[in-house]
């Protein structure tokens, strides 16, 4: 009876006509909708998600590697879903890797973190649109491996309320410990199978682990849980009662700056950045803020940096104010890093002396 309805077939015809956009049509509308729902790294409900995703997904495919090499009955609890098992890791994977990536981008600033990025964006499509076959379980546990170290690596500076590469080796340490277990819980269903397990378990989890660790002394993987929610350049910066008012002469059309990037200056000005950063709940920790100035032959000429001691909590991100009242006409630039010299966000900004004589208009905005 629904078959023969004209809507129906209608949209049946239109669904085997447009088949193959489909899957990339699911992906993008899937990534922006994790976009706009995680707004917080540390959120009990998106961790204990996570979480489950990983355990789930980690029993699935330990059945699916069992099941390659003898017939098999799933538990009672999976005997329902066991048909629908593709799909199911297929989205949880694909959940987990645009958590990540998500959370990643938030706390990138370097042009290396992007490209780490870009990594994770081409594993999204990977897992999406491409069939591996026999191999299919041996990229599953890549992408699993990956959701694993990913998860550990925020989740322990949140714990521990601070960044830095003691929380990064305990997170590396607790995601071997968790694979040394899993490999136990398997071997005793492939005794005789080691050659699979290495190939499909130990291999694909020693890769990402090793990349992992080389990337983050490499300084490619961004600093999660960090992220930089707002950077701009001020005349001036006040704070009153729970505010900071900060004035600035940029014209209305140029509405994507950030104050006054192109700052006018004038005898015994000084130039403010206002930074607000992103931590989680009981965070506690110092970044540094460096102001660099570019030199004539192009590169960038670094001052000193700046101690930035910061809390965790609000959801805007904690507030900053760095002052500069010695500097000269030319560009600048202003970024945020870690104490291990961590890029976090930057801002650009360029000098110009102001000749003219006539009265500045300021306009104010609060944050």
């Amino acid at each position: 009876m629904i078959q023969n309805i004209p809507q129906v077939a209608k949209a049946r015809e239109l669904y085997q006509k447009h088949q193959r956009w489909v899957p990339a049509g699911f992906f993008v509308l899937g990534f922006m909708f994790d976009t706009l729902m995680l707004r917080r790294i540390d959120e009990l409900m998106t961790l204990l998600q996570q979480a489950l995703y990983i355990l789930i997904s980690a029993a699935l495919i330990g059945l699916e590697l069992v099941e390659s090499v003898r017939e098999v009955n799933p538990p009672p609890v999976l005997r329902k879903v066991w048909r629908y098992r593709d799909d199911l890791l297929h989205f949880m994977l694909g959940t987990l890797l645009n958590s990540y990536t998500i959370f990643y981008f938030k706390s990138a600033s370097a042009l290396t973190s992007f490209l780490f990025i870009a990594f994770l964006v081409a594993l999204l499509m990977m897992n999406e649109f491409k069939k591996f076959g026999k191999s299919q379980t041996q990229v599953r546990m890549m992408l699993l491996s990956l959701s694993l170290v990913s998860y550990l690596v925020s989740l322990v500076p949140i714990i521990w309320g601070r960044i830095g590469t003691f929380p990064f080796i305990v997170a590396i340490i607790l995601s071997t410990l968790i694979s040394n277990g899993y490999y136990r819980v398997m071997i005793k269903n492939l005794s005789r199978q080691s050659r699979l397990i290495k190939t499909h378990l130990i291999l694909p989890f020693a890769a990402v682990q090793i990349l992992f660790v080389l990337l983050y002394f490499a300084r490619v993987i961004p600093p999660v849980p960090l992220a930089v929610h707002y950077m701009g350049i001020y005349h001036n910066v006040e704070k009153e009662k729970d505010e900071y008012k900060l004035s600035y002469t940029r014209s209305k059309w140029k509405f994507w700056q950030h104050g006054d990037q192109t700052f006018k200056t004038r005898a015994g000005d000084s130039v403010y950045c206002f930074a607000q950063v992103f931590s989680p709940s009981r965070f506690k920790d110092e970044l540094q803020i460096r102001w660099l100035y570019k030199g004539e032959k192009g590169n960038w000429l670094a001052a000193d940096a700046i101690p930035l001691p910061i809390t965790g909590g609000r959801e805007e991100g904690f507030r900053s104010v760095s002052k500069k009242s010695n500097f000269q006409p030319g560009e600048w630039r202003v970024q945020i890093e870690t104490l291990d010299n961590r890029e976090i966000g930057w801002i650009g900004f360029v000098v110009e002396n102001d000749t003219s004589t006539d009265v500045r208009e300021f306009k104010t905005e609060l944050r």
